[in-house]
């Protein structure tokens, strides 16, 4: 494995400069109509980056956010009015999605406040420099990832927040920020999934292609498990934005992290032009009654096999669920 391997810092960067350049864009842009006029949404890792992008986004075409972040909160807000929107158009919750309590601390206080969540977006994720451990003795950068997603989704059904007892349009969406990265990962080792990471640098972007890969995975068996009968009760779709400018790397250190920086303003996508996807899969009128759709930038593509094999799915499925009641304590 070489350095300009996708897994390496290096071969990661020319590969997202690459991706400008060479993935031709096949969907057209949203139309005036496409909107979201009296929907919620809620996005996860909303403070910063494309998650405060496709707040701000949603936001104005009509729908009312909900910003889920575990910092810069207060600042994330301050910001959406200083873009023109209104105050309560954008509302930021605390959750920190490293914690298991916090997501499900998260999910009661939205089932005490009987809201009903027509658009979620599952944006939320970390690239660390080392391995580090949660509350519940998981690491850090799987949960964040990977089954913080997976807990909440599975948590918001269970509560009724994502109503699946509609039809055609009305559908939920619920939208996997994935990346292209998901094909480089080595196949999935289940019964390790929640084992002790390697926590070195060298290696963070092959557990970052892994857990993307677990994302695909399980997006893919949620959209099967929501349409038995080929009406989607659920719209599952997922997306890789391409290469754009971000914070997610902040941790890496300063030889690496300043070059990197430096090639993300001249070369890299602004979130805001970046979150284009992100939006047409939750707005576009065309994805009405389809789900199990995946995106690179606007151009659509099969996702990779291992992440639509039903087989895997159901495995990972059951052993994250085996792996959040561990961690429950129940």
């Amino acid at each position: 494995m070489g350095l300009l391997d996708e897994n390496y810092p290096i071969g990661a960067i020319f590969s997202g400069i690459a991706d400008r350049f060479r993935v031709r864009r096949q969907l057209p842009g949203l139309a005036p109509s496409d909107r979201l006029d009296g929907r919620l949404a809620l996005v996860t890792g909303g403070a910063s980056g494309l998650g405060f992008a496709t707040s701000v986004d949603l936001a104005r075409r009509g729908a009312r956010v909900l910003l889920v972040d575990v910092r810069d909160l207060d600042h994330a807000e301050r910001r959406t009015r200083s873009l023109g929107l209104a105050p309560g158009r954008v509302e930021a919750l605390h959750s920190d999605l490293s914690d298991l309590d916090s997501i499900d601390r998260l999910v009661t206080k939205l089932a005490h406040r009987g809201v009903r969540i027509d658009r979620l977006v599952l944006n939320a994720a970390i690239v660390p420099t080392s391995a580090r451990s949660t509350r519940q003795g998981l690491d850090e950068m799987f949960v964040v990832n990977y089954l913080s997603s997976f807990a909440l989704v599975t948590r918001m059904l269970g509560e009724g927040l994502l109503p699946c007892d509609r039809a055609g349009s009305e559908v939920p969406r619920v939208v996997f920020v994935a990346s292209e990265a998901h094909r480089w990962s080595e196949d999935l080792t289940l019964d390790a999934v929640d084992h002790p990471r390697d926590g070195s640098p060298r290696r963070v972007l092959a557990w970052y292609s892994t857990y993307k890969l677990m994302l695909a995975t399980f997006a893919w068996e949620l959209a099967r498990r929501f349409c038995p009968t080929g009406a989607p009760q659920l719209g599952v779709f997922a997306l890789c934005p391409g290469a754009m400018r971000t914070d997610i790397a902040r941790e890496l250190p300063v030889p690496l992290r300043l070059p990197l920086d430096a090639l993300m303003r001249v070369l890299f996508q602004d979130p805001f032009a970046a979150d284009e996807p992100v939006l047409y899969l939750a707005c576009s009128r065309a994805l009405a009654g389809r789900t199990a759709v995946y995106l690179h930038k606007m151009t659509p593509k099969d996702v990779d096999p291992r992440a639509a094999d039903p087989d895997m799915g159901r495995r990972l499925w059951e052993r994250s669920e085996a792996v959040l009641a561990r961690a429950r304590g129940r």
